[in-house]
């Protein structure tokens, strides 16, 4: 690999670890809950189609949401390393008011290499839950009125990564991603007892440093000039631990008590999904259902109610032309979709959540490299009960260099 490389690859590290300690400032009411919003680790590739990647199977492109699909990443190419950043607008509608934040950073770093014909493996980083809000409320506290609440939380758990590709036999793959979760969430709740001269503060702390494995598994059907790959993945969950602490503090912020408090678990689910993919020589048109069983969760500072998610996308891309003689000949187009459940009913109510998203892949470095753009719209939660919905639009840009050997692609 050449020596650029090597230094972009330091520099990216370097900046994504004060990244994630500085970004999500704001990022969703919704993530008062448990450990926050929590992600998908992707690519470009995957976040342009939908979300879609257990049945995807493509020679050019990291597809991290299988680690089966490594190993189909081929000679020429020797390496590849992918970094993204974003700019994310949120606006957040009730029944009687809105409000709107923005926020951005880093998504992702991601790096493949080849062990053997047989075995490949990826590397990276990426988020894995965040947390960022910050709500003021009045309610009523025993015989007093008009008590000033606040809540604020702020904070991020990662995931480094490193996953492996095994071509068990002629067309089927095993794949198996070992991430390492390091990281904490900060979540206050502030009572303003302005009748007895002091302030009451309840913190949360969550603290990671967890082990976590998930499964995956492709099979390839050669149907004439085309093939039919079928996926599956799985994971059996996670535990994190977290603290509550407590404290009293007078209008001088002097420290009345100070109380350690509980020890706090948050249980995470199991999770398994399901995925096909019709590839041709210059398109794949995939669909993925994933499954989490949220019904078993369980987090021990929140009386919730969860169910069990089901998660539908269905995402198209097409290649370009290798051989085109124009520069847009060459560029590649994605597009997709995605709808589910989310985990979550409050006061028995659910809360919808679908998205799309577009994107186009600009070759640079005569071919052998890219800039993918990606335009994605979400839209999370309900106003009904006086809940919010969030509409969030995200610009993604992420940098793609591959290292080839043996291909000169050209174009005007």
């Amino acid at each position: 690999m050449p020596r650029f490389t090597h230094v972009l690859i330091a520099g990216t590290l370097i900046l994504l670890h004060y990244s994630a300690q500085a970004q999500n400032i704001f990022s969703s009411p919704y993530s008062v809950y448990g450990i926050g919003m929590i992600n998908n680790r992707t690519s470009s590739m995957n976040r342009s189609m939908g979300g879609v990647g257990i049945g995807v199977q493509d020679d050019f492109n990291l597809n991290p949401l299988n680690p089966a699909s490594y190993g189909a990443i081929s000679s020429p190419i020797t390496h590849i390393y992918e970094v993204g950043l974003y700019v994310e607008s949120n606006k957040y509608q009730m029944s009687t008011r809105s409000d709107s934040k923005s926020t951005g950073g880093l998504s992702n770093i991601n790096y493949w290499f080849k062990f053997s014909p047989w075995w490949s493996a990826s590397a990276g980083l990426a988020p894995f839950s965040s947390v960022g809000y910050k709500i003021n409320t009045t309610r009523e506290l025993g015989a007093a009125s008009n008590v000033d609440y606040t809540y604020d939380g702020s904070g991020n758990i990662n995931q480094l990564y490193l996953g492996n590709s095994f071509n068990i036999v002629k067309n089927l793959s095993l794949g198996v991603n070992i991430s390492y979760l390091f990281g904490s969430i900060t979540k206050n709740e502030t009572i303003d007892l302005s009748n007895l001269s002091s302030v009451l503060t309840y913190e949360n702390k969550i603290v990671a440093r967890k082990m976590d494995i998930d499964f995956g598994l492709q099979y390839r059907i050669k149907i004439k000039n085309r093939a039919l790959v079928l996926g599956v993945v799985a994971d059996d969950g996670l535990t994190l631990r977290g603290t509550q602490k407590s404290a009293l503090y007078d209008q001088n912020a002097d420290t009345l008590t100070n109380d350690t408090g509980d020890k706090l678990k948050y249980k995470l689910p199991a999770s398994a999904g399901f995925g096909i993919g019709l590839h041709s020589k210059r398109s794949i048109l995939a669909a993925d259902l994933k499954f989490e069983n949220w019904s078993s969760a369980n987090f021990s500072d929140q009386e919730l109610t969860f169910q069990d998610t089901w998660k539908v996308a269905v995402g198209y891309l097409y290649k370009g032309n290798p051989n085109a003689e124009s520069y847009w000949g060459l560029a590649s187009l994605r597009t997709g979709f995605y709808v589910q459940n989310y985990q979550l009913k409050i006061d028995g109510t659910n809360l919808p959540l679908w998205g799309m998203s577009a994107g186009v892949s600009l070759p640079v470095f005569d071919g052998k490299s890219a800039i993918n753009l990606t335009y994605s719209y979400d839209r999370l939660g309900t106003t009904t009960n006086n809940l919010i919905r969030q509409n969030s639009q995200k610009i993604m840009i992420d940098v793609v260099i591959r290292d080839l050997w043996g291909i000169k692609r050209k174009f005007d």
